[in-house]
């Protein structure tokens, strides 16, 4: 019985082969990684099973957000839906958001100073 008699009807009455999935014992696809060592691409092993531990730098946010803080977010979120989705790895991700940083503490003592200053100064319709 060849792929001819098994042909399913396809849209417009072509003929299409009948799909054949393939057998479980084949290997499943794995990402490749650049070593930097050697300077070839291997194969992804994670060091746990099938587990991944993944800790992501995220933003430090000093000011109003815009879409680079976005960026972040997305862009690893779509590496990790790849990874657990298409290769079916456990990903355990950690990503931190650093909220405390020596610009957004200048940043509120120039604030404060400049209301301070503005309270003390007075405006133009006083002087004239």
């Amino acid at each position: 019985m060849g792929a001819e008699e098994n042909a399913a009807e396809g849209e417009g009455g072509s003929k299409r082969p009948e799909w054949i999935p393939p057998p479980p014992q084949m290997k499943r696809l794995a990402p490749m990684v650049a070593n930097t060592l050697t300077g070839n691409k291997v194969e992804f092993v994670p060091k746990d099973g099938n587990t991944i531990r993944w800790y992501i730098c995220g933003p430090t946010v000093y000011d109003s957000s815009h879409l680079g803080h976005a960026r972040t977010y997305v862009a690893f979120d779509v590496v990790r839906r790849i990874l657990e989705n298409f290769f079916g790895y456990d990903i355990f991700c950690v990503m931190n958001v650093t909220d405390v940083d020596d610009k957004i503490i200048l940043r509120a003592r120039r604030n404060y100073l400049l209301k301070k200053y503005r309270e003390g100064k007075p405006t133009l319709e006083q002087v004239l």
